[in-house]
């Protein structure tokens, strides 16, 4: 049995002094060539032409502590039987679990639906598996798009995506507390300090020690801003959250921002707020069009400017090999798991 991973820091580094890469659409799978019809998926079809393994070997194997997945709120089985299938002459999914209710996870019900990670729960307990077996990691970094309708494909007939109630996201945080356990979960709850909001804690007591959090998983949603205000309603600062909110920096609830592009004015602005306190998660990188202009600038620019969390389609060498040169990559130096943050990091 291989060692458990160490994830090694210089001591004393808090959690917004730390760098990392993180995958994007981490469950993602390619589309069947049968099954890449324009009217669902656009003209570009290459833009959804890049997959991932399997968690487990994305946090092992390729040494990522960010993973992202898209998540669909499903009551009663609905994504059983996509639109790609039906046009392809395919039947419905052949797995059981499409024909029960529990939160999905793919990046869209009728065209690019195939997965890796096919629920929540699932995805959650092989999170949860690998960090039992290797608890001296830096935290996880976990971001959860709440998707909802894809306008074309409803207007061609496609599956009508639930809206994203108080209830359902109630439900929401009782699936991230028992499938990756209390005790694993970074919640607002530990960051916020005693009669402060959590952005004046983030921003004035700060955030823990890497040392004292590691092991654990920390949670934070990607969703429309009337998601993120159902989400807060009646909980300031996120109080008895189980997951961190992307909203402005104005905001109270103000402690994981989010801002795509490193590059020009916003490097800037992503020093700002990483200095300020927050933890900040880029891209470096557009799903295939950044590879395949053989782009470097761009994730260059992403790992001088201080963002937390760096996430990417290309973590190690070779993941590029359909698309320009074949040699982008987007990693820390030497490959590393972690590394002290290049802007908010005081190493003695």
């Amino acid at each position: 049995m291989p060692e458990p991973i160490l994830d090694p820091l210089p001591e004393g580094l808090r959690l917004n002094q730390i760098q990392v890469i993180g995958t994007h659409n981490s469950s993602h799978r390619m589309p069947l060539p049968e099954e890449r019809f324009a009217p669902l998926m656009g003209r570009d079809i290459d833009d959804y032409r890049y997959e991932h393994p399997s968690l487990t070997d994305q946090l092992g194997a390729q040494g990522v502590r960010g993973l992202e997945l898209d998540v669909y709120p499903d009551p009663d089985g609905r994504y059983a039987y996509p639109l790609a299938r039906k046009w392809s002459g395919r039947g419905r999914r052949p797995e059981s679990l499409w024909g029960e209710s529990g939160f999905k996870v793919m990046h869209a019900p009728d065209a690019d639906y195939r997965t890796g990670s096919p629920t929540l729960a699932g995805a959650l307990a092989e999170i949860a598996s690998w960090s039992a077996v290797n608890p001296r990691h830096v935290p996880i970094f976990l971001q959860l798009e709440l998707k909802g309708n894809w306008p074309w494909s409803r207007l061609l007939g496609g599956v009508a995506v639930p809206r994203w109630t108080a209830a359902t996201l109630d439900e929401l945080d009782a699936v991230l507390r028992d499938r990756l356990g209390i005790d694993r979960l970074l919640t607002p709850d530990e960051i916020r300090s005693s009669g402060m909001t959590l952005a004046r804690s983030v921003r004035q007591v700060g955030w823990p020690l890497v040392d004292d959090v590691r092991g654990k998983v920390l949670c934070f949603l990607d969703c429309p801003p009337q998601v993120r205000r159902r989400y807060v309603r009646g909980r300031p600062s996120l109080l008895g959250r189980a997951a961190f909110t992307c909203p402005g920096p104005g905001d109270d609830d103000a402690a994981m921002l989010m801002r795509n592009d490193p590059r020009g004015a916003y490097a800037g602005e992503i020093a700002e707020l990483a200095r300020a306190g927050y933890l900040v998660r880029t891209r470096a990188d557009e799903p295939v069009s950044t590879a395949r202009a053989d782009d470097m600038a761009r994730p260059a620019a992403a790992l001088a400017g201080g963002a937390h969390l760096i996430s990417t389609d290309y973590p190690i060498p070779g993941r590029a090999f359909r698309w320009g040169s074949g040699r982008y990559v987007a990693q820390l130096p030497g490959g590393a798991t972690v590394r002290p943050n290049p802007i908010t990091a005081t190493v003695d």
